[in-house]
């Protein structure tokens, strides 16, 4: 009953933690050694939080596919067609408006609150992608802008640090191929789709790779724990954050309400974190928008139980994944490791 209604808590509580990128107001160091993989995995409470996520998964997928959804429903179709027909004027005026914000109030951002350099280079590099960005023919030069500051990026604060912001590279080659090739459009939806919802997977993995940085949150905003204890709080709140994630990527109905509840816990940590968080996830919620706009008319997998599987497998990838790409960047700080 414990995990039950801490998670029910933590449904209330998500928008001033899992969706505030921690990196954004804390110190960090992401070359620290993560969390032990074993002892977590040896842990009740974590393997008893991985069975409630697993109910929970399976009975919203069944639901998927028992419930209708608006591409069910014949008298929807042209409106859904509409909005549809939008996403590409929402995904360039959204990418120019975003640049545009940083060009005349934050030049030296490149792309999110952390990632800052005193680069007076920057503020032209924005200018020209919000102004290429705004039309279909000049918006292979804004894609490619956006591509070079992810590498900048990559550059200055390290490859892992990256990996959290892959949705970046799905928005560059969206407005790349709105100018080579419109005809793929539905590819390039799918590939926003795919890098916006591991965005949002890899920052539930962080919080249990590297529950410190969210323990530091929580020393400032205490209130958001409401007396619970602190690794159990950031534990659910990853698995509620890996839950709608997987929905919004492989969900038909149930992806709608992934995203829904993705854009509430977005929307409602700017109240909490000001400016700085609005900034962070300006780019986030432009493809949000886009891909519920652009619904899946079938979920990924045939079955609940495939679902839950795959759910499941995809948890375990990039648990796998995470710790493994931690250790092959920054095997060089801990060679004892190696012996």
């Amino acid at each position: 009953m414990f995990y039950i209604r801490g998670v029910f808590i933590l449904m209330a509580l998500l928008p001033l933690t899992a969706a505030a990128h921690v990196k954004w107001f804390v110190d960090y160091n992401t070359e620290n050694r993560p969390a032990s993989l074993l002892n977590m995995l040896q842990s009740v409470e974590f393997m008893g939080l991985l069975a409630l996520a697993t109910i929970v998964i399976f009975l919203t997928s069944v639901l998927d596919r028992k419930l209708a959804s608006p591409v069910d429903i014949p008298e929807w179709q042209p409106k859904l067609t509409l909005l549809e027909n939008c996403v590409p004027a929402i995904m360039r005026y959204g990418t120019s408006a975003f640049f545009l914000t940083l060009t005349l109030g934050f030049p030296h951002i490149i792309l999110t609150p952390e990632l800052v350099v005193e680069n007076p280079a920057m503020r032209y590099v924005h200018a020209l992608i919000a102004l290429t960005a705004f039309h279909r023919r000049t918006s292979l030069i804004a894609g490619v802008g956006i591509l070079f500051l992810y590498s900048y990026a990559t550059q200055l604060y390290g490859t892992f640090h990256m990996l959290d912001y892959l949705v970046f590279i799905g928005t560059g080659v969206y407005l790349i191929m709105q100018t080579l090739c419109d005809k793929v459009r539905s590819l390039t939806i799918e590939l926003v789709r795919f890098t916006l919802a591991y965005s949002f997977l890899w920052g539930a993995i962080e919080k249990f790779m590297q529950p410190d940085l969210f323990y530091h949150l929580l020393e400032e905003h205490s209130y958001l724990a409401m007396g619970m204890d602190w690794e159990f709080f950031v534990r659910a709140a990853g698995f509620v954050e890996f839950c709608c994630a997987w929905h919004i990527f492989s969900g038909r109905a149930a992806g709608y309400a992934g995203i829904g509840l993705m854009a509430f816990f977005v929307i409602a940590a700017v109240i909490p974190f000001g400016m700085i968080d609005f900034i962070g996830h300006f780019l986030f919620i432009i493809p949000l928008i886009a891909v519920l706009f652009t619904p899946r008319k079938v979920p990924l997998c045939r079955t609940a139980c495939g679902s839950t599987f795959a759910f499941l497998v995809a948890l375990a990838l990039y648990l796998l994944v995470a710790y493994a790409a931690w250790y092959m960047l920054y095997f060089y700080l801990h060679l004892d490791l190696f012996h």
